[in-house]
Formats: structure tokens, C-alpha cells, sequence
């Protein structure tokens, strides 16, 4: 735990890391949507975070390959800090909060929810069976 001189350190690698790993995630459903053909139209800014917004180009069996991008995406941060956990002190600690910060991102995103990446994942599988 860190000491309370270093708080506002502690505070500003909290938001930074809950920020870049938000638009990551986000980045990750952008480069799959342009991978599988999808034209990126725009991120939209809300107080509770980003979305991205594609016209799907009369691909929509391709859903759930953008649901996983943002989801492999914050997989990777997951991992890339759970690595960093490894380093000398304080890199632990710090390393450790951007591992729950993702990994909480990464299963909550994976709920079957319509807003969520776990039920745009279904709803893609459905329609690509489907298809």
C-alpha cells in the first residue's frame, strides 16, 4: 500500500490507467471493425466512457469478430500488467491496479447484456449461424 505523500501519484496512475484502458478497449472494436470491412464513423464521448460507432457496410455477421477486438483488446492490457507485477517496488502495487482495472473491465464487459461486448458477442454468433 502506498504511503499518503505519494496519494496524488497513486490517484493520477488510477485515472490514467482506467482512461487508456477505456479507449484501448475501444481502439481494439475499432481495428476489428476496419479488419473485417467496417468504416469507423466515430468515438462517442459519454460520462461513463467511449463507444465506437461503425457503419457496418451490409456486414453484420462480422458483430461478433469487433465484440471480440475490445474484448482480446483489454484481455492483452490484463496480461501486459499482470507482467508488470513482477517489477521492483513500487511497480507491484501500481501494476497490480491497472490488473483489476482490466480484468474487472474484462468480465464485466463479458456479462450477456445487449450494451455489453458479452451480448453483442451472442447476438453476432446468432446472426452469423444464422447466416
Amino acid at each position: 500500500m502506498p504511503e499518503e505523500s505519494s496519494l496524488g501519484l497513486v490517484l493520477a496512475w488510477a485515472v490514467c490507467v482506467v482512461g487508456t484502458s477505456a479507449l484501448l478497449h475501444e481502439f481494439g472494436h475499432a481495428w476489428t471493425a476496419r479488419a473485417v470491412g467496417w468504416r469507423v464513423v466515430e468515438f462517442r464521448w459519454r460520462w461513463y466512457g467511449v463507444a465506437v460507432v461503425a457503419d457496418q457496410n451490409g456486414r453484420p455477421e462480422a458483430l461478433w469478430k469487433v465484440a471480440l477486438g475490445g474484448l482480446a483488446a483489454t484481455a492483452l492490457l490484463t496480461l501486459g500488467f499482470l507482467v508488470g507485477t513482477a517489477l521492483p517496488s513500487p511497480a507491484p502495487w501500481l501494476f497490480g491496479l491497472g490488473f483489476w482495472v482490466n480484468a474487472t473491465l474484462l468480465f464485466s464487459n463479458l456479462v450477456p447484456a445487449r450494451a455489453l461486448d458479452g451480448g453483442q458477442l451472442l447476438a453476432g454468433l446468432r446472426r452469423a449461424r444464422s447466416s
